[in-house]
């Protein structure tokens, strides 16, 4: 049986001497696992089909559970991300985020089109980092580890990652973070583009990420790295 399925390529392993199994994360069926062959010969018609960040309309020739792709049009490659190494990290966190997060055939259009819209941004927009920050809070929110940002902060911010809130003093065992963290996170949840503090938050997430659902993205370390330098 053949299906249509939009989707974006996680990733894929090869298998055999030119084919692939690619994981990738679709709109109509969650996450997927798929057979594709011949990609990693010379001039393979389908070879923009098996790279990572490759959005396409998949056909997907299902056998006893087991799918090959069979077709792909192109929806959008986001070639700018390959050409700079800092949006290609901040792709990255986008893409291992899903990986770590959407379970196989579960479908989630939220996480979907919360995905695409950061692609975009990081492929054509100026502020990767921005976009990386504002893509990672609303999706840990969608994971059900959603920041809180009704605290009033005048001159100092704390946060406590058990509950995912900011305080303006002392609460329990909340760790006081720099002010512009706050506001650069809090500027981001509401998509109001800054260039400030956007590093500390960066940060913040990824110790989030540690402590709260225990889970490390090796790509947003990388990018905190590059983006200090």
């Amino acid at each position: 049986m053949e299906e249509k399925a939009n989707g974006i390529v996680l990733g894929g392993v090869n298998v055999a001497e030119n084919d692939k199994i690619l994981s990738v994360f679709t709109v109509e069926q969650g996450t997927v696992s798929a057979k594709i062959k011949g990609v990693k010969k010379a001039g393979a018609k389908l070879k923009f089909a098996s790279e990572p960040f490759c959005f396409a309309e998949f056909i997907f020739l299902d056998k006893n559970g087991f799918k090959t792709v069979i077709n792909a049009s192109l929806i959008d490659s986001f070639y700018p991300i390959r050409e700079d190494i800092r949006k290609f990290y901040a792709g990255s966190v986008v893409l291992e985020f899903i990986k770590k997060f959407a379970k196989e055939n579960i479908v989630s259009h939220d996480l979907f089109f919360c995905a695409v819209d950061a692609l975009k941004e990081i492929a054509y927009g100026e502020n990767y980092a921005f976009a990386t920050v504002r893509f990672l809070i609303s999706a840990l929110s969608l994971a059900g580890y959603g920041l809180n940002f009704f605290a009033t902060i005048t001159d100092k911010a704390y946060f406590d990652y058990r509950t995912g809130a900011f305080f303006s003093s002392p609460e329990g065992k909340a760790r006081e973070i720099k002010t512009e963290t706050f506001f650069a996170l809090k500027s981001a949840y509401y998509n109001e583009k800054t260039e400030e503090g956007l590093i500390g938050a960066l940060k913040l997430l990824e110790y989030y990420l540690e402590k709260k659902p225990e889970e490390k993205l090796s790509s947003l370390k990388e990018l905190i790295a590059l983006s200090g330098k």
